[in-house]
């Protein structure tokens, strides 16, 4: 234990004694003592009083019990503890005993040995301070704390005996060490590491100071050592740089002072950082590398605390999110950047991360910033320090691309997999685990005579269609880039019929099985004529066998080839003399041919073969596949002639890039298909994110192509398309794209656009090319085009998306009368998208009851008493608050909502109208009622069935509030239900009048018990003659027509007294009350009272 702050403790303590109020000696006494003698417990000390006056020693704390002074009585304990001194320590502490007893020492301390009761001395340092004193000032009391040093007097003979022990690990130590005078600077001493580091013996440094000896890099060095000693006394870890020889050698100063030999000296230690600074730049590189790598890959990296959320978020993160370095770190991240449908499944996934320590991983979309949803893998695992979870941490990877390509090429593989059944090459694709079929197109079907669902799952050899000898061939042939090309194989229809065909293969990945995809071409025809011709001249065989092949000789050493007839018709080379091998060959089939001369001349064993284009000298070109054989050699033993033969596969070719052609282009107009035309248009809206300029995206549609097609035929509307599509791209720049998406539609994509004029302009162009008059079957045929268009990224959607809006715009043209062209309009549509959402949000609040009715009294300015009150209605939102009628009822109209709100206003009222009832309120309230809701048939028999379904809301109380236009939208039928009603006992009034037609003839048509002033021209009647002249016109319409009158809008005493004046006593506003919540309406209701000024008004 430190003794010096358990000087300390005590002196608080008795300083806290003394001040002590006495008051306070109760509950809270005894706190403190409970809590001290927990503090000496467990400190291994023990508390004691010395009382002057009675000469009474106590004790208390476990430290005691080992000396047997609890088994004293009380005044005997002090003789006891004396007697347990040793006799030397006892004779020298009774003089220091006896001047405290007499009131000369404040704070007592003590030293001495003492004996347990199992005869064992222990050394024990007691401390104490007077905590009382008599009237005169003398010390009554002293208390204090009593602790076994037995160990810190044998640590201190340790400590001498371990001085000489020190000095050996002084020299010992790794680092630089030494001793030094403050007087002069010159060193006593320095150690081997020292020495080492500096280059210089020991004898050269005593003696001697740093700055005769140079070890500093600069001056400052000194200074900086020097000062922080001034400073602090001491140095710890000080950065510093010396010198050895011309080598800078950075390092930590630590010094300290002590005495040495009655001198004041200075020991230091200096550590070499040479090294840590090596690592840690080592590791800064390093961890350059990992940042940059995160940027690369997209991968960012974060951190979640318990209770606090989001502690660390890496560049990349932001940048995921869209959001700018440094931002505040989110608080709420699920509910904030988690698309909704990803939410449940991430915070239940944290969880139990959090309670069961489990790594979790998850492809979801998180919302950025601006609105974008992006594809992200994120991961986690729990950090657990000291058994419990510290924190998340993890990582997160932006895959929105990946998952964009992977939707992409499932697009692709669908138009693959219509191409595959349509093409007239027998294909398909097998496991190559074990040569399953997978799938197989119609032609292999009509080749083999077998069906899809009779061969997959099993392989060739299940069905009979190779022997197992010509397979295990065939498999070893293959080249060992997995490629196999035109094998000749023997193939087993169903029926019996042997067909020879070249099959060839490539290796393939299908839904994740390593699949040979296959392709067959039947030659049977061929090889049976060939096996005919070599049945004729079997001496001639190898002509014979290529009586559809050309004959060649290959001077290799030359490099001229001559050939037959049918050779040089074949490669378009008239004359018979020599010619070079090259001639007409692309520099590319150049290098293979050379490769594969060389593959053949190594293995000869296998024969020479390789296709290659030529070019012919009429124009055109050739696939021509090549197969022959080293025949001749020079005397150093390198190939000198070949002979072989040559193949016209130029169909086959043909086939192959007809195949690919298929894939992305149309095959009646050959304009780019769907596929094609997602990647331009993908291609294409970067550039003009990436430009600044506008993306024209314009669907066009044909008018009047549908009886063309009637009339002429299909085969005319065809040429028709052709020719439709040969206009479109006569008419665009060669920059523009148009692709048919099928049938009649294309879809034009006009780049590089500076304005919707320069859009609008080019799609005039267009339309006047398409309007020109076409001839087809001797028939003047006349079509037009409807085209909807939107910009981006002024339309800032994805591809798909801006296709759709293009489409929406052209049925739009379309509607507009034909021949047209018509723009979408982004902004309206996303108000549309805006609406519907609120929509759909008003819905669900008036599911969940989020809706309620606030009443709005009315009163009897002359009289004071409650007339009523009118329903306005108020939505609880969740976020919020409360909201008034303006935020939410102007979206309600018109919709589907409308009159299912109304209904629920109605039967909410007629449930306030009870209650007040109840309350001793019997009350008239007014429900507004929309037009749309009036206007539906049988309205009157609907508002009697909820009465009946109401039977404590009695129609008396029910005042329906109507407009001016509700009314005016079909007079007789509102009159007759307004009629029915009336005649049930319910009043109607005419809310807002004057701010419409305010028609006398309707007026007089339509059954009425009140008309409400509108509040407009309440509100300005004091200062605008014109609005008092509408007042008092309204108030004498009534009166002329016997209905009652009642003001909207009272908001100062000054408009009710003059509405007194005028004749209209009933009145409601702001300065009666504000619209309240049934419940505090009864107590408002209890407890109005007429304001003065009106009362004075009455009472004249």
């Amino acid at each position: 234990m430190d003794m010096a702050w358990a000087r300390q403790w005590w002196q608080r303590l008795a300083t806290r004694w003394r001040g002590a109020p006495c008051a306070d000696a109760g509950t809270r006494s005894q706190g403190r003592e409970q809590a001290l003698l927990l503090a000496m417990q467990a400190l291994g000390c023990g508390y004691w009083e010395w009382h002057l006056g009675t000469r009474q020693l106590r004790f208390e704390g476990e430290f005691f019990r080992q000396f047997g002074v609890y088994e004293q009585p009380a005044e005997t304990v002090q003789a006891y503890w004396d007697s347990l001194r040793h006799p030397d320590d006892a004779a020298h502490l009774r003089p220091y005993i006896a001047s405290a007893r007499a009131g000369a020492v404040e704070l007592f301390e003590s030293e001495c040995r003492i004996r347990d009761l199992n005869g064992q001395w222990h050394w024990v340092l007691s401390r104490g301070h007077v905590v009382e004193r008599d009237t005169a000032g003398r010390p009554l009391r002293f208390a204090g704390m009593t602790q076994d040093v037995t160990q810190q007097r044998a640590d201190k003979e340790i400590l001498r005996a371990s001085e000489a022990k020190s000095s050996a690990i002084y020299q010992m130590l790794p680092d630089p060490a030494g001793i030094s005078r403050q007087s002069d600077g010159c060193y006593v001493d320095v150690n081997a590491a020292f020495c080492a580091l500096l280059g210089r013996p020991r004898d050269a440094w005593l003696g001697r100071t740093s700055t005769e000896m140079g070890i500093w890099a600069t001056p400052q060095e000194r200074e900086r050592l020097l000062q922080a000693l001034q400073r602090d006394g001491h140095v710890t870890s000080l950065p510093l740089v010396a010198r050895s020889g011309d080598r800078l050698v950075p390092g930590l100063m630590s010094a300290q002072p002590l005495k040495l030999d009655g001198e004041d000296c200075l020991v230091f230690v200096f550590h070499d950082m040479t090294q840590e600074q090596r690592t840690r730049d080592e590791l800064l590189a390093v961890n350059g590398l990992l940042q940059q790598a995160g940027r690369l890959a997209r991968l960012g990296a974060w951190e979640d605390a318990p209770e606090q959320g989001i502690v660390y978020w890496s560049d990349v993160c932001y940048e995921i999110h869209g959001l700018p370095k440094g931002a505040p770190l989110p608080r709420n991240y699920i509910d904030t950047y988690v698309a909704p449908p990803w939410r449940e499944t991430m915070r239940a996934k944290f969880l139990e991360c959090i309670r069961h320590g489990i790594d979790w991983n998850i492809v979801m979309q998180v919302v950025r910033a601006d609105g974008e949803w992006v594809w992200v893998r994120a991961r986690g695992e729990p950090v657990v320090e000291n058994g419990r979870l510290a924190r998340v941490r993890g990582v997160m990877q932006d895959i929105d691309e990946a998952k964009r390509a992977e939707e992409q090429l499932r697009q692709s593989e669908e138009h693959f997999a219509r191409i595959f059944q349509l093409v007239d090459q027998p294909m398909g694709m097998v496991r190559r685990s074990d040569g399953r079929y997978q799938i197989v197109n119609p032609a292999w079907e009509a080749l083999t005579g077998i069906t899809q669902d009779e061969a997959l799952g099993r392989n060739a050899l299940e069905l009979g269609l190779f022997a197992p000898g010509d397979r295990a061939d065939m498999l070893a042939a293959m080249a060992s880039n997995g490629q196999l090309s035109d094998y000749e194989i023997t193939l087993t229809a169903r029926d019996g019929t042997r067909r020879t065909v070249l099959q060839s293969l490539r290796e393939v990945d299908y839904y994740g099985e390593p699949c040979w995809l296959f392709s067959a071409h039947d030659i049977t025809e061929r090889k049976r004529n060939e096996e005919r011709v070599r049945e004729r001249e079997e001496l001639l065989s190898l002509t014979v066998s290529a009586a559809s092949l050309g004959l060649w000789d290959w001077d290799l050493h030359m490099g001229l080839i001559s050939g037959d007839a049918r050779w040089r018709a074949m490669t378009g080379r008239q004359a018979s003399a020599s010619h070079s091998w090259s001639a007409g060959l692309a520099p590319e089939d150049i290098e293979r041919v050379q490769a594969e001369v060389q593959r053949h001349a190594g293995a000869p064993a296998t024969p020479f073969d390789v296709t290659w284009r030529v070019a012919l000298p009429q124009g055109g070109a050739r696939w021509i596949r090549n197969m022959g054989k080293i025949v001749g050699h020079d005397a150093q033993g390198q190939p000198a002639r070949m002979l072989g033969v040559s193949l016209d596969v130029t169909r086959q070719r043909e086939q192959q890039e007809q195949l690919q052609r298929l894939a992305h282009f149309d095959a009646l107009t050959g304009l780019p298909n769907r596929v094609q035309l997602a990647q331009r248009l993908q291609d294409t809206m970067e550039k003009a994110r990436a430009n600044g300029t506008q993306l024209g995206v314009a669907y066009l549609d044909l008018d009047g192509f549908k009886p063309v097609n009637d009339t002429l035929g299909h085969g005319a509307g065809d040429r028709l398309l052709v020719i439709v599509a040969a206009r479109l791209t006569r008419a665009l720049r060669p920059t523009d794209c148009v692709a048919r998406l099928g049938g009649d539609e294309f879809v034009i994509l006009l780049p590089d656009l500076k304005t919707r004029e320069g859009c609008e302009q080019k799609l005039r162009q267009l339309m006047a090319h398409i309007s020109a008059p076409y001839t087809l079957e001797a028939e003047r045929v006349g079509i037009t085009a409807s085209i909807g268009y939107t910009l981006y990224p002024e339309d800032d959607a994805d591809a798909d998306t801006l296709l759709r809006h293009a489409d929406q715009a052209m049925y739009q043209a379309k509607q507009n009368g034909r021949n047209r062209f018509h723009g979408f309009d982004a902004i309206l549509a996303r108000s549309q998208r805006e609406q519907h959402i609120q929509i759909q949000r008003l819905g669900q609040a008036l599911e969940h009851g989020e809706f309620t009715l606030y009443l709005q009294p009315q009163v009897d300015m002359d009289s004071g008493a409650v007339v009523g009150a009118e329903c306005l209605v108020r939505w609880r939102h969740p976020q919020e608050g409360v909201l008034a009628p303006g935020a939410f009822l102007p979206a309600l109209e018109g919709t589907e909502l409308e009159i299912p709100f109304g209904e629920w206003v109605f039967a909410e009222a007629l449930r306030c109208i009870a209650t007040l009832r109840r309350q001793g309120l019997a009350l008239p309230l007014g429900i507004n009622i929309a037009a749309r809701h009036l206007q539906q048939p049988g309205f009157a028999r609907w508002i009697m069935g909820c009465l009946n379904s109401h039977p404590d809301a009695p129609a008396a109380l029910v005042k329906l509030e109507i407009t001016e236009s509700a009314a005016l939208y079909d007079v007789e039928h509102v009159a007759a239900e307004l009629a029915q009603l009336r005649a049930q006992g319910i009043t109607v009034a005419l809310d807002d009048f004057g701010t419409g037609y305010s028609s006398l003839t309707y007026l007089r048509r339509l059954p009425m018990d009140t008309l409400k002033i509108d509040q407009s021209f309440v509100r300005d009647m004091l200062v605008d003659p014109g609005d008092l002249a509408i007042v008092q016109g309204v108030i004498g319409l009534a009166r002329s027509f016997g209905l009652g009158v009642i003001a909207e809008g009272v908001e100062t005493a000054q408009q009710g007294q003059r509405l007194q004046q005028l004749g209209c006593p009933l009145a409601q506003g702001y300065y009666i009350a504000r619209p309240m919540p049934l419940e505090d309406f009864v107590h408002w209701a209890a407890h109005w009272k007429l304001p003065a000024g009106w009362q004075a008004e009455t009472s004249t």
